[in-house]
């Protein structure tokens, strides 16, 4: 299963499992932190799926991917991007994000 399918598959789950547990504006990182939190078993599966293939880079990118086309559905909306640090403790620029 695509990682698309899964997060459309459990769209409601995203909502108030994740998104209602984060401060009203927060970024694309801190939402894949509290996904690998609450989906560990499945974040995984997906990251091996890209071993050897920039497995993180690969990953965090669909799910942020999936947040903005999906944005209405989950009630948020972009605001800015910022900086934010990654897995690796590099600083990567970011997509925030703010509760509807």
């Amino acid at each position: 299963m695509s990682i698309n399918d899964y997060l459309n598959r459990n769209i409601s789950l995203l909502e108030s499992d994740i998104i209602s547990q984060l401060d009203n504006e927060f970024n694309s990182h801190d939402f894949i932190m509290k996904f690998a939190k609450q989906f560990e078993k499945d974040y995984i599966l997906f990251l091996y799926a890209y071993k050897g293939n920039e497995a993180f880079r690969n990953v965090h990118s669909q799910i942020a991917r999936f947040l903005s086309e999906n944005s209405a559905l989950l009630g948020i909306c972009k605001t800015h991007k910022v900086k934010s640090q990654n897995v690796f403790g590099e600083i990567d620029e970011i997509q925030a994000w703010k509760k509807k």
